[in-house]
């Protein structure tokens, strides 16, 4: 994956991420490296900084451009934590980020970054990398 991903990147080890298409919702655009969730009715969106059922990280783009933008349950690449161990390098969405932040859980701020200076249970920041990146680990009881 390089470092193509500006928001979200899993950072691929083995049996902590598994790769599989899941059903879009339709007519929403959204850059991959988005965190993504579950809707309802079993499509998936980006997260907001209220989500309570993550999916994982979107690996492919969906641009309004597409042919299947607006098809709903279109089939798209995601990373799916499939171990509380798997980690991710993020983007920082608001507040400072130092290294005393590591350790703290927090909320998304949106889906192509944390929160870093709220408190929440969607995330658990695990390193430090710069005032803008880091690594977490994502909250599986919420998906």
């Amino acid at each position: 994956m390089g470092n193509r991903f500006t928001n979200f990147r899993p950072l691929l080890k083995k049996g902590r991420w598994l790769l599989k298409k899941l059903p879009m919702i339709a007519s929403v655009a959204m850059e991959d490296g988005s965190a993504v969730y579950y809707v309802g009715d079993g499509t998936v969106t980006v997260v907001t900084n209220a989500t309570a059922n993550f999916a994982g990280i979107l690996l492919e783009a969906i641009a309004a451009t597409d042919a299947d933008y607006a098809t709903s349950r279109k089939l798209k690449l995601v990373a799916v934590p499939m171990d509380p161990d798997a980690e991710a390098e993020f983007a920082v969405g608001a507040g400072t980020f130092t290294t005393a932040d590591e350790g703290k859980s927090v909320k998304f701020n949106d889906e192509k970054g944390l929160a870093v200076d709220t408190a929440g249970t969607q995330a658990r920041i695990k390193r430090y990398i710069s005032s803008s990146r880091g690594v977490c680990s994502l909250n599986l009881a919420i998906s």
